[in-house]
């Protein structure tokens, strides 16, 4: 279940809410991203942690969404270590499926938001449809998320497939620490 809630607050953030709270004012109107990341490396150079030093965002909505995605580009290419061919096969289709996820997860969301109102709902098939359409799009999600793993396995050698995945996560929590530090 908290998964579900991180995921829920991550999407939400990544759209709205990291933007808006990380708003400044400015005298001009074109979008800036300030941010300064450090990528830790042990004594082999191996890469083994990084962190954001600074995170500011101004400018519309859709800048500031091209912004935390240069962010997530550039996180990930640091930690992982593609190489240029890898890259180029890679970003196509992490693409692909972060886009098919995001349709997954606002078409999820539409039946939470429907499934709030159960108790005033009196029309049982109703709530059944909706609770099998929710539980239908986890294992979609599922689904989606092994398909993908085969398509990165055949991208990527599985070390770089585990930086991803780490990568992922990482990113994710850096966002709800963001969040939570300005506080949401």
């Amino acid at each position: 279940m908290l998964h579900i809630k991180h995921t829920l607050v991550f999407i939400v953030a990544a759209s709205f809410v990291l933007p808006l709270a990380a708003q400044k004012p400015t005298a001009t109107s074109k979008p800036r991203v300030d941010t300064v990341s450090q990528t830790y490396r042990d004594a082999q150079g191996n890469v083994i942690g990084f962190s954001f030093l600074e995170w500011r965002m101004d400018g519309s909505v859709d800048a500031r969404k091209d912004n935390l995605k240069a962010q997530r580009v550039t996180l990930f290419s640091n930690y992982i270590g593609f190489t240029s061919k890898e890259a180029e096969r890679f970003w196509p289709v992490y693409n692909e499926w972060q886009e098919k996820l995001e349709a997954l997860q606002k078409e999820r969301r539409k039946v939470l938001e429907q499934l709030a109102n159960f108790e005033r709902m009196n029309n049982e098939k109703e709530v059944k449809a909706l609770l099998d359409a929710y539980v239908n799009s986890r294992v979609q999600e599922s689904a989606l998320f092994q398909e993908y793993y085969k398509k990165f396995s055949a991208i990527l050698p599985p070390i770089k497939v585990v930086r991803l995945y780490i990568a992922e996560e990482e990113f994710k929590q850096r966002l709800l620490q963001i969040l939570r530090s300005r506080g949401f």
